[in-house]
């Protein structure tokens, strides 16, 4: 591919890249220079050739780092591309696309800081991403949320707001911080209407709230104290309308959704996918009783409409659930030995003997090669009138003829016509051979998983095995197609050779099988700091051998739970399988007596041997929290009607 290819398919990709970053509202389209070149200034000559080579260069280092998501070392990259070519607008643009990605990395980060409960690291991160991009809505829209705090006693507070167009944030009722001591029997009306005076609240009654006889003794009790019992004791509940002022209805759920203030949050849930993004919408449905809840699993987040109790302790209990469970590396070793030795000790001596009449077999030998005698005898290489013993040696040395009779011949006895020869079907073999091989095999898998998330590895290749056949029984039909040709090919033998002369076409039905190792892990971490392992390893190979043409499989496999500390190393499995085999091969009787046995006998001997040792050793990079247990939050239910 030349470089201009790569060029262009690069900024493609960075150009859809770009479409999952917003776009910067309110910002001139024209003005898409880089603060290097507005510091440095736009250099109008037209750029070298050097020049332009270098811009190309650090330009497809910004693409490598924003696609590592290094967004600032991206943004400086592009920068310095475009101040080598001015004239090429897309160095300019994609600095600004690198500048909005990291804009929004910041505010997501903010987001996530504010809901674990770090205001001031949160602020600061705004603080950065409004300093790159002073006029982006994203920003200025997370500072107006981030104008209002929950502090560390669970109230919200207000910080000095950034415009006259901010939306107002929560009522905050302020009353008088003082104890006081009650004695008093009446209405629960003026009860309620005594009680508050003393801390500088007034009070306003709904038309729901009924009038009955109420006797209210405490002492020393604060303003939280004093109405907590009262309104109970009254079954009323109360919302502020400004500072000292607060509005009493019956405590009911149709008088709560009518008259209790809602405040609206968005809390994001980074990394998590889409099912436990559900379990966490059910849980805060179910368990806090928010009817107004909106999860968007394409942004990541879930938006609450609440009280602002209820919106506290749902921070409260998030705060320890986004922070994620503990994460788990599994370290394991499989190690896989095979060893087969072959000894071949022993001579190997003649085991069948034959006797034949030498002048016959030297008759016989020059009747069948009597054009090679005479052409020695031609040549003066066999003198004329030699004995027919005397040619047949005479062709045998030469190497004209071979005879595997003569030439295993062991010896002679008699004379004349009466020579008889003693042979045997082999000679003597000594043997004393050594044959061995060692293979060893080690799988080193290293595994990060979450706290109960299963994982599986597979190493191998899949191997597709027939499992049935299907005729589709169409008859050929070729006498109807007689004289049509197909580029010059007969129709009629086309279709002979597709559907075969049985008249149809066999579809055999397969699936593949897994062959090699294949692991499938889930770790769980418990509080004592052990670490459970549920394992399940096998490890499958063709046998060699099949059945009606199906392949037969062999396969060793390992399925259990075991619970170890964090680092240390433990054995789950090994086998063992050995295998002896012997051949001895010798004279039958003489190989039997002591003495004779390692000069009459030929041993031979197989061993193999195959050993598989499987080891693990988690190790726990992460740790969740301390505590045994989240925080305990003061939660109130609302009455039944």
């Amino acid at each position: 591919m030349s470089f201009c290819a790569r060029y262009r398919s690069l900024l493609t990709g960075l150009w859809a890249l770009s479409m999952t970053v917003p776009p910067v509202w309110g910002q001139a389209t024209s003005d898409i220079s880089t603060p290097a070149q507005q510091k440095a200034g736009v250099n109008k000559n037209s750029p070298t050739e050097s020049q332009r080579r270098q811009a190309d260069e650090t330009y497809l280092t910004g693409v490598k780092q924003l696609d590592r998501g290094e967004f600032a070392a991206a943004e400086a990259s592009f920068a310095k591309a475009a101040s080598l070519f001015p004239t090429n607008t897309d160095y300019a643009q994609a600095a600004v696309l690198a500048r909005q990605h990291r804009v929004a990395e910041l505010v997501q980060q903010s987001g996530q800081a504010r809901i674990q409960g770090q205001p001031a690291k949160a602020a600061e991160l705004l603080a950065t991403a409004q300093k790159l991009d002073p006029s982006n809505p994203l920003v200025l829209q997370r500072l107006e949320i981030a104008s209002t705090s929950v502090a560390s006693d669970g109230k919200f507070t207000r910080t000095s707001p950034r415009s006259s167009l901010m939306i107002a944030g929560p009522i905050e009722l302020l009353p008088l911080e003082h104890k006081e001591t009650f004695q008093i029997t009446a209405d629960s009306q003026q009860v309620i209407r005594q009680v508050l005076t003393r801390f500088g609240v007034q009070p306003f009654f709904d038309e729901s709230v009924q009038s009955k006889n109420l006797r209210f003794n405490l002492e020393d009790a604060t303003y939280a104290e004093a109405t907590d019992v009262l309104f109970t004791m009254a079954g009323v509940f109360s919302t502020p309308l400004d500072a000292h002022r607060v509005l009493i209805a019956r405590d009911s759920t149709e008088n709560r959704d009518r008259l209790e203030r809602q405040l609206q949050e968005t809390i994001y849930l980074p990394g998590m996918t889409t099912a436990q993004m559900n379990e966490m919408n059910t849980m805060v449905r179910s368990v806090f009783d928010v009817k107004q809840a909106s999860l968007q699993t394409g942004l990541g987040s879930l938006a609450l409409r609440a009280p602002e109790d209820t919106l506290n302790a749902v921070n409260l209990t998030l705060a320890d659930l986004l922070d994620g469970g503990p994460e788990v590396v599994l370290d394991i070793r499989i190690y896989m030995v095979d060893r087969t030795q072959q000894r071949n000790i022993g001579a190997q001596l003649p085991q069948q003997i034959g006797v034949y009449n030498v002048a016959s077999e030297a008759t016989n030998l020059v009747n069948s090669n009597q054009n090679l005698v005479n052409q020695a005898i031609a040549q003066g290489l066999i003198p004329p009138g030699a004995s027919n013993l005397t040619i047949a040696l005479a062709l045998i040395s030469s190497g004209l003829v071979s005879s595997s009779l003569l030439s295993n011949t062991l010896f002679f006895f008699g004379g004349g016509t009466t020579l008889t020869g003693v042979n045997a079907n082999a000679s003597t073999t000594f043997n004393l051979a050594l044959s061995a091989s060692d293979t060893r095999v080690l799988d080193s898998i290293l595994l990060r998983l979450k706290d109960r998330e299963a994982g599986t590895f597979r190493s191998g290749q899949r191997f597709p095995i027939v499992t049935a056949t299907y005729s589709s029984g169409i008859a050929a039909n070729a006498s109807s197609l007689a004289g049509t040709t197909i580029n010059g090919v007969s129709a009629s033998s086309l279709i002979n050779q597709l559907l075969g002369t049985s008249g149809g076409v066999t579809i055999p039905q397969f699936q593949y099988e897994d062959l090699g190792l294949t692991l499938k892990a889930t770790p769980t971490v418990q509080r004592s700091g052990l670490v459970r392992m549920n394992l399940d390893l096998k490890i499958e190979a063709l046998a060699g051998s099949s059945v009606n043409n199906i392949p037969i499989l062999a396969n060793r496999q390992y399925v259990s739970d075991i619970t170890v500390k964090d680092g240390e190393t433990t054995l789950i499995a090994s086998s063992l399988s050995r295998t002896e085999s012997a051949a001895i091969s010798g004279i039958p009787g003489l190989s039997d007596l002591p003495g004779f046995q390692p000069a009459t006998t030929n041993r031979l001997t197989e061993t193999d041997s195959s050993e598989l040792v499987l080891l693990v050793t988690p190790h726990v990079i992460r740790h969740r929290s301390n505590e045994s247990m989240g925080p305990r939050i003061a939660y109130s239910q609302r009455l039944p009607n």
